[in-house]
């Protein structure tokens, strides 16, 4: 795919159940995120300190420069993403975190990765069981 993000980091309007996700419940989206981007974890000790601190101001910078500005990182990385926000990828995250939340997760979906396994290129980006069959409606 590109090396570009494949929306803007304010594109919620593009996906509103991912949009929804991360800014009414960002622990959850992290979480999410957090399994496909690092080993599989859905819960890591930054991701709890998020949502421990999430509702202070402090929350905002542990969060950033602990729990979603890393991610976004590792993401880019591993998806060959060469463009970068004005702000860098902690100091955007601790801004805008629901936004760059629902970033990486448009992101994940438009290149069909569900999985740590997809992600890594372990498996095809799109998985349909072949013992699916269609079955038509009587």
């Amino acid at each position: 795919m590109s090396d570009k993000w494949s929306t803007g980091l304010c594109g919620c309007c593009s996906d509103c159940e991912t949009c929804c996700i991360s800014c009414i419940t960002p622990s959850v989206a992290l979480g999410q995120q957090n399994k496909i981007i690092n080993s599989g974890e859905f819960c890591s000790p930054s991701c709890c300190l998020y949502s421990y601190f999430g509702g202070l101001p402090i929350g905002c910078l542990i969060a950033g420069c602990c729990c979603i500005g890393p991610n976004q990182t590792a993401l880019k990385s591993k998806l060959g993403i060469t463009q970068s926000d004005c702000l860098g990828d902690r100091c955007c995250a601790v801004c805008c975190q629901c936004c760059v939340l629902a970033r990486m997760g448009r992101e994940l979906k438009a290149r069909g990765i569900y999985s740590m396994e997809q992600l890594n290129g372990q498996l095809p980006a799109t998985l349909a069981p072949s013992n699916m069959t269609m079955v038509t409606p009587k």
